[in-house]
């Protein structure tokens, strides 16, 4: 038969054949046009080439060869980490957890989960603060969020419009209060999960105690999945979802990673990766190689100072060893709002930056790195600014650095009464945590001389600003009050 004569129905259903026939070995354009009983030409290889590419039951590794992602996954291990709350609680949110493994169109609170014994465990409703759930579904995409919320549940349908952070979102959790009871399960024990079926979803777990992870595992997975995530940035940009970039990076890194018993949770992945990193993309967040930062530029000794005893290989190091609560882009960001008031004194700028702080230097040496550092940025950055590109970004970065100032403030709130940050819960600093590396992102892609948004892009990030605050406002306003009121509070 002639190319022309064969309908897509025709194509799809030879690809079935060829899935039915062995899920195992990849589909090519060769095998199904043998499956179709045709004649092989180049536009008819073509036409199923570009059905395969479009058809998410498959990987395709760019060579014409596309892998079924049901038997890829079949049996494929992972790890999930609960956190402490989570185990207090006696539950596990799906959130993003399961999305990089299982079928997209598999809704995240319908996976199967089950025990060792093959049952699946029970699920239940819950309704909590929207604010404290956010980063256990950081990983769908924060654009689609509010989305995934009113799927859940009709109950969240209001959250729509303008949320608050203390609005309550009703989700769906599994119950897992006996299974963390039976294993005496605390932070750090995590949960081996494996795919038992990619389609329909259905993950076996079964308890993997904290002493049988290792950090130094931890830490080649982490270095493994960042590698195996570089191809398909590589290739595909920013156009997948992160979902989808996860899933690839199962793929590429196939034969690569560590065995699963020895891996990190995508929780902590995100969370300690110094290689990727959540970016605004147009319309949808992405994983993104990390770009250079102010963080991995070497830090030179001043001419004549001796080398210090303490940190001064890289600003961010050297930020946190003095006990500076600033990333390198809100200094940077300092900058630049400096510039944009045309405030372009570096006293003023270092005050305002940093003079609410007590430097801790390790000597003479490790303060002079970083005043020449500092110094070098401000000429560096007020020497090459662009007015015309920043004016119409630089009120949005104002509006971040005055949570930056409510977050140091909070800080010398604690030092006033003879607290410190130390004292915070773990779930408390982790939800601090998540919204400065959240607002950090913005003022990334703000601070960018080559990034010039449009109105609607603009409009679009000072949305997420506006949640973020709220959600910060909330946090603070809560642990002030709890400090306010004493330990038995």
């Amino acid at each position: 038969m002639a190319e022309s004569d064969f309908t897509i129905g025709d194509i799809e259903s030879a690809i079935d054949s060829c899935l039915r026939r062995n899920s195992d070995v990849p589909v090519t354009a060769g095998t199904v046009i043998r499956q179709l009983g045709g004649r092989k030409t180049k536009a008819l290889a073509d036409r199923i080439d570009r059905t395969l590419t479009g058809d998410d039951r498959f990987f395709d590794d760019g060579k014409g060869n596309f892998t079924s992602r049901a038997a890829f996954f079949r049996n494929y291990e992972f790890v999930l980490t609960p956190d402490e709350w989570e185990i207090q609680e006696g539950i596990l949110f799906p959130g993003h957890r399961f999305a990089a493994y299982v079928s997209p169109a598999v809704f995240p609170s319908e996976t199967k989960l089950c025990g060792p014994d093959g049952k699946p465990f029970a699920a239940k409703q819950i309704n909590v603060p929207v604010s404290q759930v956010f980063h256990y579904h950081l990983l769908l995409g924060s654009e689609q969020l509010f989305d995934f919320f009113t799927a859940e549940s009709a109950a969240n349908a209001n959250l729509s419009r303008r949320p608050q952070p203390t609005d309550l979102v009703t989700l769906n959790v599994f119950d897992l209060a006996d299974f963390y009871r039976k294993h005496k399960f605390t932070a750090g024990d995590a949960l081996l999960c494996r795919v038992d079926d990619w389609c329909d979803g259905r993950v076996t777990a079964a308890f993997l105690p904290a002493d049988d992870r290792k950090e130094s595992d931890l830490k080649k997975w982490i270095a493994a999945y960042e590698k195996a995530l570089d191809p398909v940035f590589d290739r595909f940009e920013s156009y997948p979802e992160i979902p989808e970039q996860l899933a690839y990076a199962c793929f590429t890194g196939a034969g690569e990673l560590p065995e699963a018993g020895k891996s990190a949770s995508l929780d902590e992945f995100v969370r300690r990766t110094n290689q990727v990193e959540i970016n605004f993309d147009s319309d949808h967040t992405v994983l993104a190689k990390r770009q250079a930062e102010p963080d991995d530029y070497p830090v030179e000794l001043p001419e004549g100072v001796l080398l210090s005893r303490g940190e001064t290989g890289e600003i961010g190091s050297l930020l946190r060893e003095i006990g500076s609560p600033l990333t390198p882009i809100e200094v940077d960001s300092y900058i630049l709002d400096c510039c944009y008031a045309r405030e372009l004194d570096f006293e003023e700028f270092f005050a305002r930056a940093f003079g609410r702080e007590k430097l801790k230097f390790v000597d003479e040496g490790q303060q002079a790195v970083f005043y020449n550092y500092v110094e070098e940025r401000f000429e560096e950055l007020t020497e090459t600014y662009n007015r015309v590109d920043d004016e119409p970004k630089a009120p949005l970065r104002s509006t971040i650095l005055e949570l930056v100032d409510d977050r140091l403030a909070f800080f010398d709130f604690l030092s006033s009464i003879d607290k410190s940050a130390s004292e915070l819960s773990q779930d408390d600093l982790k939800e601090l945590a998540a919204l400065s590396m959240q607002l950090d992102e913005v003022l990334k892609l703000l601070n960018d001389p080559g990034y010039t948004p449009d109105a609607g892009d603009l409009d679009r990030l000072a949305e997420t600003v506006e949640l973020r605050t709220d959600e910060q406002e909330a946090l603070i306003a809560r642990l002030t009050d709890r400090f306010e009121s004493g330990p038995n509070q």
